[in-house]
């Protein structure tokens, strides 16, 4: 039996980046009328300047992008070269600031690709803070229906061949911790799935690996948690709406298996955060 290594495994370096994106503003925190004759009062949509935070927010990430790209010869080349997902929650807030983000990107650069998928696993705390009584998990096919339909993140491709971290919202009530530990599962399976297996296709296609960046968008606790899982220290409570964190993967701990979904509060890979709830973007809408 071989034994099993310790030791980190470097990463090939900048060949995945994630950025963590809040949702932007809701309706019902600005308008407390709004829940009395929604027929959905648990998944509100974004306000205007919620839909307005998301397009800067995307022109943010298209900037941070040329950032990335100055060592090369045209920085331009580096957006060419990559592939963009938008790996969201299933709540309406989270799909309508993914559509936002795409938007607010290809205003600056309008031949880019961006690739979306609905992952369960990035939902909302589902506790009685936030709700009464369980969402129903319909929600996500709604959702996918949605967006594969072209009703919203039009322009973007439904990414079919994703493979979800989750496939149902959390149980109610969660727990906080629980909740910490089913995001660190979250982003431990995208980031095993983007460095693995569209890695392959790379090789399949005798292609040279191309860099890949996945956006994540959710909600105040899960970018808390997200943070926690790439820095071992937990975020800000008053991660604002459509704040920003960038995490670049630099190794992975260890050979072992993930561990099971939800179980581990300690992420399997670590990450170099160089943007940290970011909001300084926002300051004039």
């Amino acid at each position: 039996m071989n034994a099993v290594t310790t030791e980190h495994i470097e990463l090939p370096s900048g060949m995945f980046t994630c950025y963590f994106v809040r949702h932007g503003e809701r309706i019902d925190h600005i308008d407390d009328q709004w829940t009395k004759t929604a027929t959905t009062p648990y998944d509100p949509p974004l306000t205007s300047d919620g839909h307005r935070q998301a397009y800067k927010t995307g022109n943010l990430i298209y900037d941070l992008e040329i950032e990335a790209g100055c060592a090369l010869p045209n920085p331009k080349d580096i957006i060419s070269q990559t592939s963009y997902y938008v790996v969201t929650s299933p709540f309406l807030r989270c799909v309508q600031t993914s559509d936002g983000l795409f938007r607010g990107f290809s205003a600056r650069s309008k031949s880019v690709q961006w690739n979306v998928a609905v992952e369960p696993g990035l939902s909302e705390l589902m506790n009685d803070q936030y709700f009464d009584e369980q969402v129903p998990s319909t929600i996500i096919d709604k959702r996918r229906s949605e967006i594969k339909a072209g009703g919203i993140c039009s322009g973007m491709r439904y990414a079919t061949e994703y493979v979800e971290a989750s496939q149902s919202l959390p149980t109610y009530p969660e727990n906080f911790q629980d909740m910490m530990a089913r995001f660190v599962s979250a982003l431990d399976r995208t980031t095993t799935y983007f460095t693995n297996e569209t890695f392959k296709e790379d090789l399949r296609s005798f292609g040279p690996p191309r860099r890949r960046v996945a956006v994540f968008v959710t909600h105040g606790a899960g970018i808390n948690s997200l943070i926690w899982a790439t820095t071992s220290k937990y975020g800000r409570n008053d991660a604002d709406y459509c704040s920003l964190t960038r995490a670049k993967l630099a190794a992975r701990r260890d050979s072992r298996p993930l561990a099971d979904f939800g179980t581990s509060r300690i992420s399997s890979f670590m990450w170099n955060v160089d943007y940290r709830a970011y909001n300084k973007h926002l300051a004039i809408l």
